[in-house]
């Protein structure tokens, strides 16, 4: 489990009744947030996909007040742990500012090393 940033204002909330399971498609870096009672998140690990169905989805259990960052794009099955209501929050990931300008900055980053490649070959 992972730090999350405080939830916005205009997070929304989602409460789940006793025995009630929510689905969500998560994208990675997204944060699950805790906010009332203990919640149980159950995930597949892509990395171990090539395993099929042998594979038993990744089970955590999330306290109240805690925070799960998802590593990976994917659906996230989310139920209360206990028999009463639970309420969560998700934060979807930001995109970093900086994705923008990184088609630039690997285009800079090739031409420095083609001038530092024909300087020696000259």
């Amino acid at each position: 489990m992972s730090a999350c940033a405080n939830t916005p204002a205009n997070t929304p909330v989602c409460r789940l009744a006793a025995g009630q399971i929510a689905l969500h498609d998560l994208r990675a870096r997204s944060c699950v947030i805790a906010i009332e009672g203990d919640l149980q998140l159950a995930f597949r690990d892509h990395s171990l996909a090539w395993l099929g169905e042998a594979l038993a989805p990744t089970s955590l259990v999330l306290r109240e007040g805690q925070c799960f960052t998802v590593p990976q794009r994917g659906v996230v099955s989310i139920s209360a742990l206990q028999i009463r209501a639970a309420a969560f929050a998700l934060q979807a990931s930001r995109p970093e500012a900086s994705s923008r300008a990184r088609p630039a900055h690997v285009a800079r980053q090739l031409a420095a090393f083609l001038k530092t490649t024909l300087r020696r070959a000259a």
